[in-house]
């Protein structure tokens, strides 16, 4: 019986072949480093289970690349995410071209030896991940009650079936982004726990997926008048927010900084991220609070501090509202290891 890493060898030979470069073992993943004369970057490959993998493309290629992916011998399902950068995704016989942006994803069928490609423009730095499903191998080798994670997805990809498109092309989606930077952080070891830690990752992105296809698929999926450049805008900002959550933000500066009017903010904050600007930058200092109560020795006044706040009472109240305890009474658990009865 072939073992996972024997699995993702397979896939990753042709790739080998392509790039020049040799395949090598990354803790516990399969790994390819493209050549110089080719360009920089990297491919990885996880099997997670037979008919199940997921792939990483870090890419910056020094001509036009056409990346070949593999060739199944049954109906295949690809769920494709862009975390950065632009490329496109094309299917033979049926010559489906897909464009994507940064933050965008698809989901492609591909019948029965299909091939397929992923065309990247030279220069093009690209990170973009490829959770494959092939579906004889995966279906009969698992579980097939409908309430099981392979009967839901056995559903849904009957359901994908009957689509005259092979290809819906979905819109921005950051709740993958923030899961896949969780899976990329990880360290992966071929043990039970880390495989089974990468594996519900793994899950969660599909379910996303599948969770954004339903909603824009009955149209319910909220719009934006925004333009795609500038909710990229609203995305850097939120990030500066979380990496500095201890600055000081006011709206007339973030609208400084971004170049957008207050409106066009509150707009795009709510769209992607369901909250005010004000409820955003609140929230990211509480989450820091909590993993700093949990993570450090500081005491109530230091984390105060340190998240940007002046007012600890303040800090306390809000801070009960939403974790339904207050911080030292957490930080007290946390010491004691029952932070998981607080939650």
């Amino acid at each position: 019986m072939e073992s996972r890493m024997e699995r993702s060898l397979k896939e990753m030979e042709k790739l080998s072949k392509l790039f020049g470069s040799d395949i090598f073992d990354d803790q516990g993943i399969t790994t390819l480093r493209i050549s110089k004369q080719s360009g920089i970057g990297q491919i990885r490959c996880i099997n997670f289970d037979k008919g199940l993998f997921a792939m990483e493309f870090e890419l910056r290629p020094n001509m036009d690349l056409a990346v070949p992916l593999c060739i199944s011998d049954s109906d295949t399902l690809k769920f494709i995410y862009c975390l950065e950068g632009d490329c496109y995704y094309r299917s033979h016989p049926a010559d489906n071209l897909v464009f994507l942006n940064t933050f965008q994803n698809a989901i492609v069928r591909a019948k029965e030896n299909c091939h397929s490609e992923l065309l990247i423009k030279k220069g093009e730095q690209v990170k973009l991940q490829i959770i494959q499903i092939n579906a004889d191998v995966y279906f009969q080798g698992n579980d097939q009650n409908p309430n099981s994670v392979s009967g839901r997805l056995a559903t849904f990809f009957k359901e994908f079936k009957k689509r005259s498109s092979l290809v819906h092309l979905g819109k921005l989606n950051l709740e993958i982004a923030d899961f896949i930077k969780n899976m990329r952080r990880a360290r992966y070891t071929d043990s039970l726990s880390e495989l089974l830690y990468f594996e519900g990752i793994c899950i969660l992105i599909l379910a996303s997926h599948i969770g954004q296809y339903k909603a824009e698929t009955y149209g319910l999926v909220n719009s934006t008048s925004l333009l795609t450049r500038e909710l990229k805008v609203i995305i850097e900002l939120a990030d500066s927010i979380t990496q500095k959550p201890d600055r000081h933000y006011s709206l007339d500066s973030l609208c400084s900084e971004s170049g957008l009017s207050a409106a066009k903010l509150q707009e795009g904050f709510k769209f992607l991220y369901h909250r005010t600007v004000s409820d955003y930058i609140r929230n990211t200092r509480l989450e820091r609070a909590e993993r700093l109560l949990r993570e450090t020795d500081m005491n109530i006044s230091e984390v105060v501090y340190s998240v940007g706040l002046t007012s600890r009472s303040y800090f306390c109240k809000i801070f009960k509202e939403k974790y339904k305890c207050n911080p030292k009474k957490y930080k007290n658990s946390t010491n004691m290891g029952l932070v998981e009865f607080i939650h």
